[in-house]
């Protein structure tokens, strides 16, 4: 009997979402994809804020099965890139050649090709094997993986694509070694997506000139609120519940653009709604004001940020007098960074805020007397720095100097900030 299907198969927030994949409707980003994998020598550059579904894209267009994932964090020179392209294969590290047959020795993952000769003693065990084996390993000349070389000839001019994810981690100087090598690679028939965040979106052609007019630029944006409601939608459909639309739009407009965060905030609405399996018969169902507060607070689990906003609430240790506190209509007091952030939760929701919508917020939350514009000021450029220092390869809050702009990219960091109680 077939087991029956449930929330956990639906909703993926961290794997591909086979029962609720949505083409967005404002761009063919498929099409694009598809059309720039199939141009010879050129390489697909992919960007888009956190969390806002670039690697399912990807997936997607090139199938799970033909992907060769290599993440850029803790790369430190190019060769690591074709060292986990490799491991990504399944190509041992070892090739042993004999004058009669050709034997592989894997030290890490599961061996392609025939086995080794010491694999034959171990699988057989016999004296006769047993001396065969040792002949064959004094007659075998060993030749280790040849990175770049092999990887082309594994994949090269094949459906196969290389994904290179998080392209923005590596330092800048081993970015130039790993983009001409990129080129190279493309130029021999190897199929190549890079993706990173948007602030970097041109990384691959700054870290090698000679790639421009050969890298085609797809960028992938927040999602609006009709596709992250289709997500909804099909999900409960394939559980054979009817949400709301009400309820379907307030799980979206959490969601702040990332279809992600949408998948995690259904997957626990299910759970609120007690339809965690495919339903005996249709049901409808919708999100109370309590359901809903109850589902964001689950999810803010998953989302856990409490370290960052544990260094970010008190701001940077102060020097001399303390500094001064404001109270706040909500109840309770802070100085000038908890009335940023408590601002940056309110309403309504966003992941921008220019310096005047951020003054008029945080005025409005304070109970009297508020913080002054220079305060503001250099919390923020403080703030900026905090959070570099916290996560110095994450992107989530950005004091723009020049423009006077705070930007939230990570959907994630305020969905904590709004349904943690951290800030409480």
């Amino acid at each position: 009997m077939a087991r029956a299907l449930t929330a956990h198969d639906v909703f993926t927030p961290g794997a591909f979402p086979e029962h609720t994949y949505v083409a967005r409707t404002d761009e063919d980003l498929e099409a694009r994809l598809r059309f720039g994998l199939g141009t010879r020598g050129q390489i697909v550059s992919l960007s888009g804020p956190s969390k806002s579904g670039k690697t399912v894209l990807v997936e997607k267009v090139v199938g799970t099965d033909r992907l060769v994932t290599v993440v850029g964090a803790g790369i430190r020179d190019a060769e690591q890139i074709w060292a986990r392209a490799l491991d990504a294969l399944d190509m041992p590290a070892d090739t042993i050649t004999t004058s009669g047959a050709e034997a592989r020795t894997a030290y890490r993952g599961q061996a392609r090709g025939s086995i080794g000769a010491a694999a034959l003693v171990r699988a057989e065990g016999t004296a006769g094997l047993e001396h065969r084996a040792s002949k064959l390993a004094s007659e075998a000349e060993r030749k280790a993986r040849r990175g770049l070389e092999q990887v082309i000839e594994e994949i090269g001019e094949s459906d196969d694509v290389l994904l290179v994810d998080d392209f923005h981690y590596m330092p800048r100087d081993v970015q130039s070694d790993v983009a001409k090598q990129l080129k190279e690679a493309a130029r021999r028939g190897v199929r190549i997506v890079t993706a990173q965040v948007p602030h970097r979106a041109d990384d691959v052609v700054r870290a090698n000139a000679e790639l421009r007019g050969r890298v085609t630029a797809i960028d992938v944006g927040y999602w609006p609120s009709a596709d992250l409601v289709r997500i909804a939608e099909a999900g409960f459909s394939a559980l054979d519940v009817e949400l709301s639309p009400t309820s379907a739009r307030s799980l979206a407009d959490e969601a702040a653009g990332s279809p992600q965060l949408m998948q995690a905030l259904c997957l626990y609405a299910c759970f609120v709604l007690g339809t965690t399996e495919k339903q005996a018969k249709r049901s409808a169902k919708r999100l109370d004001a309590k359901d809903l507060e109850k589902t964001c607070r689950l999810t803010a689990t998953v989302c856990d940020f409490r370290s960052l906003v544990d260094v970010l609430d008190p701001g940077p240790r102060a020097r001399g007098a303390e500094r001064k506190t404001y109270r706040f209509r909500s109840g309770g007091v802070g100085d000038v960074y908890r009335a940023v952030l408590r601002a940056i939760a309110g309403e309504p929701r966003a992941l921008s805020f220019s310096y005047d919508e951020l003054a008029a917020r945080v005025k409005a939350l304070c109970d009297g007397e508020s913080p002054p514009g220079s305060s503001l000021f250099a919390a923020c450029a403080h703030m900026q720095r905090l959070a570099e220092d916290h996560l110095p390869t994450s992107r989530v809050l950005e004091w723009d100097d020049t423009e006077h702009v705070l930007e939230i990219p990570d959907p994630y960091f305020l969905f904590y900030l709004r349904w943690s109680d951290r800030l409480a």
